[in-house]
């Protein structure tokens, strides 16, 4: 080992200096093969990892210490170790379904969140990760996909080449169940309706994707206003209840100008909803400023209806009923659109 690295002070800036290139490039993992790059002498290894400062997580890859015990959540250790594998395969490859919809920010249900989903071209061999080392921690095997893919197919975000947002979303809700699916898809289509004819198309192009069934039977449900999860899922599970399809993310003016965007709206009931289960963790001005905001919305003639996840994950046909009540009680004190016949037929 040479002299340099025998000085802690110099061993640690080395350490610092390849943990800024590294969390630049490569989502915070490196490669022996990048420390020249950084102008680093590779031989400054094995000094770091009888310090414990680097981990090895596969044959020539490593991460720091710090950054590898700093990611408490599963979400956190997944992008390490999807960085990682990137870094340990040979020639191209790209974060694939649910590593992809991470690194894009998707929501996805939690539960699908194990190995690494890895997408390589056509003739490319996925034979990947099988040496085994004796490491205290390395990479479980990846999932490996394989496709070919348009330039215009892929990204790079924080230094990992990853498929595009339409196709992280497919890719993800084609692992899904329905409700979740549906989640997936209308958050890429949120602020971007251009992405619904996008899914269409990747559903015809990977028509032999496991699971592209789901896919196919979610799009028609699938829309470009919910801005949450939770939306989305009330969406679903309330229309099941026998409400009708809202509207969402509707802006509502007074003469004071926008009040703000209503979740839900049902124009022929009169009523707004709000999918806002956090509003009851907060306090002194935000509960204040949204006491002010449902007093504007209500002096339109609307009444609003709140709902929690917890609500409408346990039992939606409650939230549904409410829904309904207020309905019937626009109908008889404010003459709201509708008839007795709707309201009876939506309660039944």
């Amino acid at each position: 080992m040479p002299n340099a690295y025998r000085a802690s002070a110099e061993v640690s800036a080395i350490r610092e200096h390849v943990l800024a290139h590294s969390v630049d490039t490569r989502g915070g993992v490196f490669r022996r093969s990048d420390l020249r790059t950084w102008g680093v002498d590779p031989g400054v290894i094995d000094a770091m990892l009888r310090r414990r400062w680097w981990t090895r997580l596969h044959h020539g890859v490593f991460v720091d210490t710090a950054t590898l015990e700093a990611a408490a959540s599963p979400q956190e250790r997944h992008r390490i170790h999807a960085a990682a594998t990137l870094a340990a395969i040979a020639g191209p490859a790209h974060l694939f379904a649910t590593s992809a919809a991470l690194q894009h920010g998707l929501p996805f249900d939690r539960d699908l969140l194990g190995p690494v989903h890895i997408l390589r071209p056509l003739g490319h061999d996925s034979r990947a990760l099988r040496r085994r080392l004796t490491a205290t921690d390395r990479l479980e095997p990846a999932i490996f996909h394989q496709h070919d893919l348009a330039d215009d197919d892929v990204a790079t975000i924080d230094g990992l080449s990853t498929v595009m947002r339409p196709l992280a979303a497919l890719s993800t809700a084609a692992l899904a169940q329905a409700d979740w699916a549906v989640v997936t898809l209308d958050a890429v289509c949120w602020q971007s309706p251009d992405s619904l004819d996008r899914l269409a198309l990747l559903a015809e192009e990977w028509g032999r994707l496991r699971g592209i069934g789901t896919v196919r039977q979610v799009l028609p449900q699938v829309r470009c206003g919910a801005q949450t999860p939770l939306e989305t899922l009330s969406r679903l599970r309330l229309m099941r209840g026998g409400l009708p399809e809202p509207r969402l993310q509707v802006p509502l003016h007074d003469d004071e100008g926008l009040i703000g965007y209503a979740d839900m709206l049902w124009d022929d009931l009169g009523i707004v909803g709000e999918a806002d289960g956090a509003l009851k963790y907060s306090f002194g001005q935000v509960v204040f400023d949204e006491k002010l905001r449902e007093d504007r919305i209500r002096a339109l003639g609307y009444i609003v209806v709140r709902w929690t996840w917890d609500e409408i994950m346990r039992d939606p046909n409650r939230v549904a009923a409410r829904i309904l009540a207020a309905a019937a009680i626009q109908r008889r004190h404010h003459g709201w659109g509708g008839t007795t016949t709707r309201i009876q037929a939506l309660r039944g």
